[in-house]
């Protein structure tokens, strides 16, 4: 298992790229190891972090009371039989849609060039364009501490709904994932994902560190992009965090960005919605 002790930079453990320093960080490579890295540990707290796509460092200092738990480097594998991919909780899902599009099996091509890896996508049921991660998936072997061997969930087990699965505030630790997807041709597949990655650059803001759609999108109210230029948000900033200019729903690290920096932009960005709608807007990053 590779780990760090001491002062472990984690400003590339965070797609928002903000400086955090930790004195504890591990990364387990399989099974074993994470069974090791997530031994409970008397005063100390547990955080996972897969690609950290999806969270926010609220602190530039994390002492020896939190220890990082970082996944990128579990089970790195994708694996092709037929119909059926076995993916590793620490493949990246850019990868794992090329794969099934190589072995001509369609249903990921709309999931193309969203960041993070596997095991973020599957804790999160990420989704773009009328598809989710849990549409051909039917299994998620996942570790939970305390148990000798690891537990194999069926998709209903999991419980995926809208950017929420069963994983989200729980213990477990998802290992790798199963589906299983409909044949389809190689060429028309990989270029339709050529579609979907040129319109998602044109809309998104791919030239700054974010960690995507900050908030889920409210019932009864626009998307939160639009709501945010109704407010004349875009663009809006407090120190390096700021809302962009492209797409209003995201939160982007201007230069030197602090997680209270971004923190307080989306609070502002709660208060605007509040504001002109009536809605609470709902986090889908994690704070830690």
């Amino acid at each position: 298992m590779k780990y760090g002790q001491g002062a472990v930079d984690l400003t590339d453990c965070n797609s928002y790229r903000v400086a955090a320093v930790a004195a504890c960080c591990l990364f387990p490579g399989d099974a074993a190891a994470l069974a090791e890295a997530l031994r409970p540990v008397a005063g100390q707290a547990v955080h996972l972090l897969g690609h950290g796509c999806n969270v926010i460092l609220s602190r530039p200092y994390y002492d020896a009371s939190h220890r990082f738990v970082c996944t990128r480097f579990l089970e790195p594998t994708i694996a092709v039989e037929g119909s059926r991919i076995t993916a590793g909780a620490g493949s990246r899902l850019r990868d794992l849609c090329r794969a099934a599009a190589r072995a001509g099996l369609a249903g990921l091509e709309h999931l193309w060039d969203i960041p993070g890896s596997v095991g973020g996508a599957a804790c999160m049921n990420a989704g773009a364009y009328g598809a989710s991660f849990y549409d051909g998936l039917v299994a998620v072997t996942a570790y939970f501490p305390g148990e000798d061997a690891l537990r194999r969930l069926t998709r209903e087990a999991c419980r995926p709904a809208y950017r929420t699965t069963a994983f989200q505030g729980a213990d477990a630790v998802i290992v790798r994932v199963e589906l299983v997807l409909p044949p389809g041709d190689p060429a028309t597949i990989l270029g339709e994902m050529g579609k979907i990655g040129r319109l998602r650059r044109s809309k998104l803001p791919y030239d700054r560190p974010s960690a995507g759609s900050v908030f889920r999108r409210p019932d009864g109210a626009p998307p939160v992009g639009k709501i945010m230029e109704e407010a004349g948000m875009k663009g809006f900033a407090i120190g390096g965090a700021r809302v962009s200019r492209r797409h209003g729903g995201f939160i982007v690290n201007a230069g030197s960005a602090t997680g209270a920096d971004i923190l307080a932009v989306a609070a502002a960005m709660r208060e605007a919605a509040r504001r002109l709608y009536g809605v609470e807007l709902v986090l889908e990053q994690v704070v830690i």
